[in-house]
């Protein structure tokens, strides 16, 4: 919301009618104090100052499988800024984004294309745990943010776990003109064309993974693109510098810490380094998407067609962040086609459909070998889908679903009216993959169904 529209809302909500003044002063969005206090101090005061009905909405327990989401807004948990603070609150808020922040990320973060007219108030807030007497952590989230505050998590995880940051400013032009984070990327471009022609060919890969896979991977991981420890003194002093510039944004404390972590995991030689020719959104432009990643380590910078980054540091990448309640032992990690697996199983066991479908190019990551946790769910699933529930005549099925048919050895009866289990996403957006829908129902969201059926039936099913 910019300034313009905030000031039409006040309108609307009695600004002529005699309150204008006020009025416009409750929407618009306030503006940093001048002395911002810390962290610690302002989460205080906020949870202080919460009603029984904000504190429904705002506030988890810490362990709370909310905790370790990670992808771009918290749509599924927290509360709303604009009409769920008042002015004295959204000031505190205001404050928090700053505070938690270094003074150059106080000049990118809060100048986000979405936010910069808006302020906290085109964002929503979850607080886990108790800011007076326990360990606690605020989120704030947006379209390009999850900004975790409150230092390091009780797990050993950087920041308190993975951050989010980004920036819509030069969205499909190549080389990111204007953009917040261009600097990011042009140091990473300079990288690339310090290595010699066969470093080149060793960092670029053909396919961009999925943006929100972030999992670590730990002491035995498989890491893409050419090691760190391979290059040149050049290279890798530029690798030292790509780093420090993504972390320049966050407080020189956490990043204390983001340092000891990447130490104890071997330093920067322990990274690997990758850029991507191809992406979900077309033909990458040189150094536009990049990733390290090492043991307990991801930067990944998607900046085609515009920034969405994504950073994960842990002091021990074989006991990453992972929250909530046990649901079972994973034997192996599950790529695309398990997670898939996982989630159509999840999906018929629900509803008691005839076929399942779940898009395996939307999988937002891998889940990781060892004891799984609710929270682990909430980031694998974590568009934040609903399971949607269609009817579809067997002559209307697509061919996707006669395959799938026929997997389950069932000949498709072109007469009959089949039960298809799959999510929203499918239904609004691709249901060319699904066939011609005649009827429709919404019901729980993927992650809540998927942990339902874990906790019924672990993982010695898929």
């Amino acid at each position: 919301m910019n300034r313009r529209k905030a000031l039409k809302l006040g309108a609307g909500l009695g600004v002529l009618a005699g309150a204008g003044i006020f009025a416009a002063y409750e929407v618009l969005p306030p503006r940093r104090s001048r002395e911002l206090e810390p962290v610690d101090t302002l989460a205080r005061r906020l949870y202080t100052s919460l009603s029984d009905n904000q504190r429904a909405d705002t506030c988890v327990p810490y362990d709370h499988p909310l905790r370790q989401y990670h992808n771009r807004g918290v749509w599924g948990g927290g509360r709303a800024v604009i009409f769920g603070f008042n002015r004295d609150q959204r000031q505190i808020l205001t404050d928090l984004l700053y505070s938690g922040l270094s003074n150059e990320g106080r000049d990118r973060v809060p100048e986000e294309y979405f936010s910069r007219w808006s302020g906290v108030e085109s964002m929503r807030v979850l607080i886990c745990g108790d800011p007076t007497s326990s360990a606690y952590q605020v989120i704030l989230t947006a379209a390009h943010l999850n900004l975790r505050l409150g230092g390091k998590s009780r797990e050993g995880a950087a920041f308190g776990g993975p951050q989010v940051y980004g920036d819509q400013r030069g969205n499909n032009r190549v080389g990111l003109p204007g953009n917040l984070y261009r600097d990011q990327f042009l140091l990473a471009q300079r990288l690339f064309q310090s290595l010699d022609s066969g470093r080149q060919k060793q960092a670029v890969l053909s396919e961009a993974p999925v943006q929100t896979g972030i999992e670590l991977q730990g002491r035995n991981g498989l890491f893409p693109g050419i090691p760190v420890s391979d290059l040149k003194p050049e290279g890798k002093a530029l690798t030292r510098d790509l780093i420090e510039r993504i972390l320049s944004t966050y407080p020189p404390s956490d990043v204390v810490f983001a340092r000891e972590c990447l130490e104890a995991n071997g330093g920067t030689d322990a990274l690997f380094l990758s850029y991507y020719q191809h992406g979900e959104d077309g033909d990458i432009p040189e150094s536009q998407v990049f990733r390290l990643e090492g043991p307990a380590a991801v930067f990944h910078f998607r900046g085609h067609p515009h920034v969405h980054a994504f950073l994960n540091v842990a002091i021990d990448g074989d006991a990453p962040l992972s929250v909530g309640e046990p649901l079972g032992t994973n034997p192996a990690w599950l790529d695309r086609a398990g997670v898939k697996a996982l989630f159509e199983r999840a999906l018929r066991w629900e509803t008691d459909a005839d076929l399942a479908y779940y898009d395996e190019g939307v999988v937002a990551g891998r889940l990781r070998k060892g004891v799984i946790r609710a929270g682990d769910i909430y980031s694998l699933e974590s568009w934040q889908e609903r399971v949607e529930v269609v009817t579809i005549r067997g002559a209307n099925l697509s061919a996707r679903l006669l395959a799938q048919l026929q997997k389950q050895r069932v000949i498709p009866d072109s007469n009959k009216t089949y039960k298809v289990a799959t999510t929203s996403y499918l239904v609004s957006d691709d249901s060319e993959k699904l066939g011609r829908i005649d009827n429709k129902q919404q019901g729980s969201m993927l992650r809540d169904v998927t942990i339902a059926y874990l906790r019924s039936y672990g993982f010695a099913s898929i």
